[in-house]
């Protein structure tokens, strides 16, 4: 069997079992990240006047459901039915839901003005098939925009600290949360350890995404220009959800240390967990 066949199993397998607890588990579907993803989106729309999306990884539906009241059309892929069986697919926008590999899939090309693949690429074994399948989905000048992927820089510097030192809560829990995530969805799902690294290939195997070889890549598969972008600090999600001053007050701090930190980029990517880009076809 394929490593690209193993992976797409794992996948299955693991989202199989987490499907029914997906969105109640994972905290991309807090408000603050979907407010923050939602002006992402609006701002691609107004860029691209786009009527048709494609959603690759589509899952429950994170990006659909903040897609329907923007688009009138809307394609999702996603290898695991029980992940499909989930999505809503009513409202105002036309939901069709087609169960394949995002690498496989063959729609009518040059038909979406916008794909996304939203905290999914590093679930592939392999990004380029991928990439392929959004160009060619594609209008041209139409967007292609992946999101909350795992940082290298990021994930490296916290691999770098295992076994060094005690440290603070805030760095600590990202080293068990790299060390022991594993072990934590075998005890709680009873999947493999092994199930889960495969299924989160990108990240546990691959240790993540640097934005130069993805840049390499995309223009291969045909894009003309991407712009990244790097996301939530370290301790972002923390401090919004300590409860130790009012949400917005919060919020507003969040803003102020993101606001310095990317103003310190290149320097400060190593601070940043995830990245995206948005790539132009």
């Amino acid at each position: 069997m394929s490593l690209t066949q193993r992976v797409i199993d794992a996948n299955i397998a693991l989202h199989s079992r987490l499907a029914a607890e997906y969105e109640s588990s994972e905290p991309h579907f807090r408000a603050e990240n979907v407010a923050k993803v939602t002006r992402r989106f609006v701002r691609l729309v107004s860029d691209t006047g786009a009527k048709r999306m494609l959603d690759l990884g589509c899952g429950t539906g994170f990006m659909i459901n903040i897609a329907r009241q923007h688009v009138s059309q809307i394609v999702g892929v996603d290898v695991t039915q029980a992940m499909l069986d989930r999505v809503d697919t009513t409202g105002p926008a036309a939901i069709e839901l087609v169960r394949q590999d995002s690498g496989a899939y063959e729609g009518p090309p040059a038909s979406f003005e916008i794909v996304t693949a939203y905290s999914f690429l590093h679930h592939l074994a392999d990004v380029m098939p991928t990439f392929r399948t959004a160009s060619r989905a594609l209008v041209s000048g139409g967007k292609f925009y992946a999101d909350l992927e795992p940082n290298w820089h990021f994930w490296s510097g916290i691999r770098g600290l295992v076994g060094h030192g005690a440290y603070h809560p805030l760095v600590q829990r990202e080293i068990d949360a790299l060390t022991a995530k594993d072990e934590e969805v075998q005890a709680r799902f009873g999947i493999d350890r092994e199930v889960f690294n495969q299924a989160e290939y990108g990240k546990d195997i691959a240790g993540g995404f640097k934005e130069e070889s993805v840049a390499e890549q995309l223009q291969e598969a045909g894009f003309s220009s991407v712009v990244f972008h790097f996301e939530w600090f370290l301790g972002e999600g923390f401090l919004i959800n300590s409860g130790t001053a009012s949400r917005d007050e919060l919020l507003k701090e969040a803003e102020s240390v993101n606001a310095a930190l990317q103003r310190a980029l290149p320097l400060s990517k190593v601070l940043f967990k995830y990245m995206g880009f948005v790539a132009t076809k």
